[in-house]
């Protein structure tokens, strides 16, 4: 919920319902299950951070009074250095993975690039690794389905591999729109 907040204030200065709304309408919402209280528990800890300061307070019509959240210099530096540790992070991380590749715009293209291909790498020995423990316990008498508790993860494993090196690919290509630095 942190990076969510942060890279949203990264795209503009926002309120809560606008930052709700933008999560919605992404279907953010989906991914990350947010209630509206998770906003105000965590706004005052990047505040107290100095990662967001408080902006003007806005008015739309008879709506409440809204107050507008700015991203701080370091609060942009700390987005950019959790986005990095979760593209780049272990591959049983799909959540954080996916909270990441919602917000990598924020990083530039060839950095994002880069951290893919760091972690296709890593995944491909992983999945190596794990594919020939496996061929072994076959080989060796166990039946496939005593080992369906590594096959299962072995497969999403590939299958993130695969996504990964294919959205790599199309980033590499020069006519992908890239809206970050």
């Amino acid at each position: 919920m942190t990076v969510a907040v942060l890279g949203l204030l990264a795209e503009r200065a926002r309120h809560v319902y606008d930052m709700r709304t933008a999560m919605r309408e992404r279907g953010h919402d989906r991914t990350l299950k947010i209630k509206n209280a998770s906003f105000y528990d965590v706004l005052p800890r990047l505040s107290g951070a100095g990662l967001i300061s408080e902006g003007e307070t806005v008015r739309d019509g008879a709506r409440p009074e809204r107050t507008v959240h700015r991203i701080t210099e370091a609060g942009a530096a700390t987005l950019r250095e959790w986005l990095r540790d979760l593209l780049d992070g272990p591959e049983d991380d799909t959540p954080g993975f996916t909270v990441a590749l919602m917000f990598i715009s924020a990083l530039p293209k060839a950095e994002v690039i880069a951290l893919l291909d760091h972690r296709a790498a890593r995944m491909e020995r992983h999945v190596a690794e794990t594919g020939q423990a496996l061929d072994a316990a076959v080989r060796d008498g166990r039946a496939p389905v005593s080992l369906a508790d590594h096959a299962f993860p072995q497969a999403l494993r590939r299958a993130e591999l695969d996504w990964v090196r294919s959205f790599t690919a199309q980033l590499r290509d020069p006519a992908t729109y890239w809206p970050g630095p």
